[in-house]
């Protein structure tokens, strides 16, 4: 299962986006890219834990959503840096 590669966006130096945990971000800033796009609640998405992250990357993690917001669960924090660690020769953001 591949992942979005991160194309013609303000990082241009990452080179793949990973969002796990999706939906309105919880801070709702008026200035947000995202608002453009429909939102949902906040959830946890379980298929993209089961992505091949691959290795050499520079990953943006959560680019759609503050992952670190107080509202979302430690749990799906944890899970999610969990992945990463699984595949230590990317980079993280």
């Amino acid at each position: 299962m591949s992942f979005r590669k991160s194309i013609g966006n303000m990082y241009s130096w990452t080179t793949h986006t990973w969002n796990v945990i999706k939906g309105k971000c919880p801070h709702d800033c008026s200035y947000c890219y995202m608002k453009r796009f429909p939102q949902g609640e906040m959830r946890f998405d379980e298929k993209e834990l089961k992505r091949d992250l691959g290795t050499g990357n520079f990953i943006f993690v959560g680019s759609s959503i503050d992952m670190f917001a107080e509202k979302v669960p430690g749990e799906w924090i944890a899970a999610v840096l969990g992945r990463c660690y699984q595949y230590p020769e990317n980079k993280y953001l």
